[in-house]
C-alpha cells in the first residue's frame, strides 16, 4: 500500500497537534480569566501528581508498537496490557491523592488520574494510524476529541466553576470519542494491513506473552515517567516553598509553550516510523533526516524565542491577564528551555528508532536529578525563574546524552 510522503505526514500530524494544543491553551484560558490564580495552581498539581503516574503505566505501548515492524505481539496482548495497566494508573493516582493532599485536591487528582488513564488507552488505538503513516486519521480523533473537550468543560465549568465536573466533561469527551472513532476507525486500518485479517480487539490472556510484552516495554515506561517527574518537580517544589500562586503562574507560563511544542511533536508522529525504516534499511538516510531535524528544530526555537521578546508581555496581557505579563522574562527562559527541549525529543526519537529502551533508563533518571537539584538549590533564590533554569539544566542534559548514544548505535550499524 502507499505510504504518503514525510512531508503530508508531517502536515497532517502538524494540523492535528495545532489544533489539539489550541483546544487546551483555549480550556486553561478560560480557567486563568474566570478563576483566581490559586484554582490553576491547583490543576497545575493536579497535572504534576498524575501525568508521571499516567506516563509510567502507558509504558510507552504506542512506541513499542510503532517500531514493532515484525508484528512481534498480538493486538489482544497489547489490550490486555494496556487494560491492566490503566487500571493500576488509576488506582495509584487516587491513593497518591488521598494519603498526601486534603479533599479537594485529593478528588482533583483522582479525577485527573481517570481521563489521563482514558488517554492513554486512546493512545494505543492512534498508535496503529501513525504505525502505518495515516496521520489524516489520527488528525481526525484530536480535533474530534479537542473540540468535544473544550466544549464540556466550557458548558461545565463555566456556569458552576466546579472543577471536578469539568474534569468530569474531558473524560466524557475522551470515551465517546474512543467508542465511535478510535476503535472502529482503527480497526479498519489493522484489517487492511493485515492479509489474515482483523482478529477484533479481545483481550489476549496469554500471560507469557503479556509478560514478556510488559518487560519490553518497562524501560520505555521507567524513562517516560521519569522524564515526566522531571518536567513536574518544578511546580512541586513551588508548591511547597512559593505557595499555590506561584504554581498558577508557572503553569499558564508553561502552556503557552505549545505552540512549540506541537511542532516538534508532529515531527515526532511523522518522523519516528520513518527512521526506524531508515535505520534498517539506509544508515545514510537516517543520519540525513536525523541531522536535518536537529537543525530544523533548533532554527524554530530561534525564532520562537525572537518572537516572546518582541511580543511576549502584549500576548500575556491578552492571552491570560495583566498581572502574568510582569514574568514576561520567565516566558522568554522557558521559550529557551524549549529550544533544547526539542532538540532532547529528536535525540530521544533517535534511541527509539534505534530500538535502545534500556540504555535511556540512566538518562533519564540523571535528567530528573538535574531537575531536582536546580529546582531545590535555584527556586526558593529566583522564585519561579529557578523553574525555569531547572528546565534548562535537565534538558540540556538529557539531550548531549542520548545524542551521544545515538551516535554509538549509527557506528556499531557500520561496522555490521
Amino acid at each position: 500500500m502507499h505510504r504518503p510522503s514525510l512531508k503530508i505526514n508531517f502536515l497532517w500530524a502538524f494540523a492535528g497537534n495545532s489544533f489539539y494544543a489550541l483546544c487546551g491553551y483555549l480550556l486553561l484560558t478560560i480557567l486563568a480569566k474566570t478563576s483566581p490564580v490559586e484554582t490553576v495552581g491547583l490543576w497545575g498539581i493536579g497535572q504534576a501528581v498524575t501525568l508521571p503516574v499516567a506516563t509510567f503505566f502507558s509504558l510507552k505501548l504506542c512506541t513499542v508498537n510503532i517500531t514493532d515492524v515484525r508484528n512481534a505481539y498480538q493486538t489482544g496482548h497489547y489490550i490486555a496490557v494496556r487494560l491492566l495497566a490503566s487500571l493500576a494508573s488509576v488506582v495509584i493516582s487516587a491513593v497518591i491523592g488521598f494519603v498526601f493532599y486534603p479533599g479537594q485536591t485529593a478528588l482533583v487528582i483522582s479525577f485527573m488520574g481517570i481521563s489521563q488513564a482514558v488517554a492513554e488507552i486512546r493512545a494505543y488505538f492512534l498508535s496503529n494510524f501513525q504505525k502505518y503513516e495515516r496521520l489524516n486519521l489520527a488528525t481526525g480523533s484530536q480535533v474530534a476529541e479537542g473540540i468535544l473537550a473544550l466544549l464540556l468543560f466550557l458548558l461545565l465549568f463555566w456556569p458552576t466553576r466546579n472543577l471536578l465536573l469539568a474534569i468530569g466533561g474531558i473524560i466524557l469527551a475522551r470515551l465517546s470519542v474512543l467508542c465511535f472513532y478510535d476503535m472502529p476507525v482503527s480497526a479498519r486500518v489493522l484489517s487492511a494491513h493485515h492479509p489474515e485479517g482483523f482478529v477484533g480487539y479481545r483481550p489476549c490472556w496469554q500471560w507469557p506473552q503479556i509478560w514478556s510484552l510488559f518487560k519490553y516495554a518497562a524501560p520505555l515506561a521507567v524513562v517516560a515517567a521519569v522524564m515526566n517527574i522531571s518536567q513536574n518537580i518544578p511546580r512541586l517544589v513551588m508548591d511547597k516553598t512559593l505557595g499555590r500562586e506561584a504554581v498558577g503562574y508557572f503553569t499558564a507560563l508553561s502552556m503557552l509553550l505549545v505552540v512549540y511544542t506541537m511542532i516538534h511533536s508532529a515531527l515526532g508522529n511523522a518522523a519516528l516510523p520513518r527512521l526506524s525504516r531508515y535505520f534498517t534499511e539506509s544508515i545514510r538516510l537516517f543520519v540525513r533526516l536525523f541531522v536535518q531535524l536537529i537543525v530544523l528544530m533548533l532554527a524554530v526555537g530561534l525564532v520562537f524565542v525572537a518572537g516572546v521578546y518582541f511580543f511576549g508581555k502584549p500576548l500575556l496581557t491578552f492571552l491570560l491577564k495583566a498581572e502574568y505579563a510582569r514574568y514576561n522574562d520567565v516566558l522568554m527562559m522557558l521559550a529557551a528551555a524549549s529550544t533544547v527541549l526539542a532538540v532532547f525529543s529528536v535525540s530521544n526519537w533517535g534511541l527509539n528508532a534505534t530500538r535502545q529502551f534500556v540504555v535511556q533508563m540512566p538518562i533519564y533518571i540523571g535528567t530528573a536529578v538535574v531537575s531536582g537539584v536546580c529546582s531545590v538549590l535555584l527556586i526558593p533564590r529566583f522564585g519561579i525563574m529557578g523553574g525555569a533554569y531547572a528546565f534548562m539544566g535537565s534538558y540540556l542534559f538529557g539531550a548531549l546524552t542520548c545524542i551521544v548514544f545515538v551516535g554509538k548505535a549509527i557506528r556499531n550499524n557500520r561496522i555490521q
